[in-house]
Order: C-alpha cells, then sequence, then structure tokens
C-alpha cells in the first residue's frame, strides 16, 4: 500500500491525529504490504490494550510501546499520554531508534 494509505489507516485504528517520526515515509514505502500489515497489527495491539508500553523517564507523562520486526531491521515507537490519546508513531531502523529512545528515557 502507498505511504498515505498506511498513515490513514493507522490514524483510523488509533481514533486520532497522530505525529509521524522518523523516516515513516521511507521505511513504509520500502516494507512489503504484509510487512505493512504487520505493524498495523501491532499498532492494533497497542490500541487494544494487548501490548504492554514502557514508561518514559524523561517524561512522566508518556507510555512507549515498542515495535522489533523479527528481521531487526526496522524498530518503532509508538508514544501515548498516559490515560490520553496516541501521540506519535516513530519507524526507522537502529541508529535513529536508539536516539529517540535515550531521548524518551526508555
Amino acid at each position: 500500500m502507498q505511504v498515505n494509505e498506511f498513515k490513514l489507516k493507522v490514524k483510523e485504528i488509533l481514533e486520532t491525529e497522530i505525529k509521524f517520526d522518523g523516516y515513516v515515509n521511507l521505511v513504509v514505502k520500502n516494507l512489503s504490504e504484509r510487512k505493512q500489515q504487520i505493524i498495523l497489527d501491532w499498532i492494533k495491539r497497542c490500541k487494544q490494550g494487548v501490548e504492554i508500553p514502557e514508561p518514559c523517564k524523561q517524561f512522566k507523562l508518556l507510555m512507549a510501546f515498542i515495535y522489533k520486526s523479527n528481521d531487526n531491521k526496522i524498530r518503532g515507537i509508538l508514544t501515548k499520554e498516559k490515560n490520553k490519546y496516541f501521540i506519535e508513531l516513530f519507524l526507522d531502523k537502529h541508529k535513529y531508534y536508539d536516539e529517540k529512545r535515550r531521548y524518551l528515557g526508555i
């Protein structure tokens, strides 16, 4: 699926506007539809409360859901304000993922 369609599906799942950080456009464009669907399924599990978030030590009101692909190429972070709305989806490779993780304190 196209990047805009992927972003629209994310917004539909989360039922809110959300920021897309990192290189989401580039990452999604280079993923197969199967892998895109795996990420969308992970987002659904986050929304349903199946996935367990980690607290963000740098931002006390935030929680982060961590995504790691089976092939270790793509990492993701979905942030959410405690007891409120989802805020941001970050998808990228290891280097930028590690920077984002340190920034959030997870």
